[in-house]
């Protein structure tokens, strides 16, 4: 056996978001076809420049009381059977949502709509089908 510099070592797996997103979406489509979700859709934030350079934004979000803006919005958004408006802002690790998207999820809640920090699959399939769904933003992040 020949000794190496450097041992090997486990490390925990810290995946993407955009690979956390693709697990989410794929079991969203799942309960999609089984009936449970009507509709969702993922976002793209930000905006892009048109030919003379003008800045063309993605979206307008309009939150009451706050001025519109063009980011906050979470990454995936849709309805489950029977009406119930969901939205998921993923995260990975320790990564903490911004002040904009917290402030979104909260009006989410406020309207009566499932809304929430998630970091992986099953945080996802908890949130929206779970026993207890965790009041959906912990209250740390919802207290940045």
């Amino acid at each position: 056996m020949r000794p190496d510099k450097h041992p090997f070592r486990l490390t925990p797996v810290n995946p993407l978001e955009q690979d956390i997103q693709g697990q989410i979406i794929d079991y969203l489509r799942v309960e999609q076809a089984r009936g449970r979700v009507v509709w969702f859709e993922r976002s793209n934030g930000g905006g892009m420049k048109n030919p003379s350079g003008r800045v063309l934004r993605f979206y307008w979000l309009y939150l009451r009381g706050k001025i519109p803006r063009s980011k906050g919005k979470s990454d995936l958004s849709g309805m489950l059977a029977g009406g119930k408006f969901f939205a998921l802002e993923v995260k990975r690790g320790n990564e903490k949502p911004t002040k904009d998207q917290i402030e979104y999820l909260a009006a989410v809640r406020e309207g009566g709509g499932i809304a929430a920090v998630v970091r992986s699959f099953n945080d996802a399939k908890n949130v929206l089908f779970g026993d207890g769904i965790k009041s959906i933003l912990d209250e740390e992040e919802m207290n940045p």
